[in-house]
């Protein structure tokens, strides 16, 4: 499997698109567009290699299944899967095993290429890699969200590039199954308090919420750690805002923070790391990975 140069950008300065298509886009699909860069592009290596890395996430030292509160929510990693794709893994599996049953994923993660104002869908149908395809509302999301102040739209240019939601894929469909409906939502220039407000607008007992970001970008090995222990220690304080300098999902990020503080969840780290810990890589500029998960202790 070839790696592009970066496998972790940090977020779009590029000029915002400014579409807003709601059209009827009846069986069309969101193209892979990372598949043999940040993961494998063979319907088989995608599907043994997300089930390996599973399968170590469920060694971990994470709370056992008497344990486990269930998951309300999950932050996961998104950069290659040689760098993060055991904490992405790690975060997905936790919510697999902890909740009773999960029939919508809302995937809510940053824009690295084409940069948008407010919270955008794809405007397809579909939405996967070569391995799998998951089907979108994409209706209902629009209905339900039109007396959001800021009411998700589409936006095919955002979503054509971006990363940061294909590479959940294939965790998704290997523990969640691929009758599972998602909601991949970019999100760009959107305030804590809109986002929140989406997220609680298409939130019900059988849907997980779930964000991609990575933490800090391109600091020596040492100093990411400092500056992603502070994050770390921000976030399960709940405090926000996150800014895009400790995070590149600071977006959606301090959306689920604000939607986390409304609902009084509780947010535990699962684990963290940063590039730096994986053989051969450079330690002079890292990128920090954590995955969090968001649970309600009452439930």
């Amino acid at each position: 499997m070839t790696q592009p140069p970066d496998l972790t950008a940090p977020e779009s300065t590029a000029p915002e698109s400014t579409g807003s298509d709601t059209r009827d886009t009846s069986l069309t699909v969101r193209a892979p567009a990372v598949a043999g860069f940040f993961y494998p592009d063979s319907p088989t290596d995608i599907d043994s290699t997300a089930s390996a890395l599973i399968d170590r996430a469920r060694q971990h030292t994470a709370p056992s299944d008497s344990e486990a509160h269930p998951a309300r929510a999950i932050i996961v990693p998104h950069a290659g899967w040689r760098y993060s794709g055991d904490l992405a893994a790690l975060g997905w599996a936790y919510a697999a095993r902890s909740r009773p049953r999960t029939t919508r994923i809302v995937l809510l993660g940053p824009t690295h290429r084409v940069a948008i104002r407010g919270i955008a869908l794809p405007g397809a149908d579909r939405f996967g890699t070569p391995a799998a395809m998951l089907n979108i509302p994409t209706r209902d999301i629009l209905e339900s969200t039109r007396t959001c102040v800021e009411p998700v739209h589409c936006d095919e240019d955002t979503h054509r590039d971006e990363h940061a939601l294909e590479v959940q894929v294939p965790f998704i469909t290997a523990l969640f199954g691929d009758d599972v409906e998602l909601v991949p939502l970019n999100v760009g220039e959107a305030s804590p308090t809109a986002v929140a407000d989406v997220i609680d607008a298409l939130t019900s007992p059988t849907t997980l919420i779930a964000v991609s970001s990575d933490l800090s970008h391109y600091h020596t090995y040492d100093e990411a750690r400092r500056i992603d222990q502070r994050t770390i220690d921000m976030i399960e304080r709940g405090q926000y805002p996150v800014e895009p300098e400790q995070a590149c999902g600071a977006r959606p990020m301090n959306g689920l923070l604000e939607y986390a503080w409304r609902h009084s969840l509780t947010v535990t780290t699962l684990g963290s790391h940063n590039s730096g810990d994986v053989l051969g890589a450079d330690t002079a500029r890292v990128v920090g990975y954590a995955a969090f998960a968001l649970t309600d202790e009452k439930d």
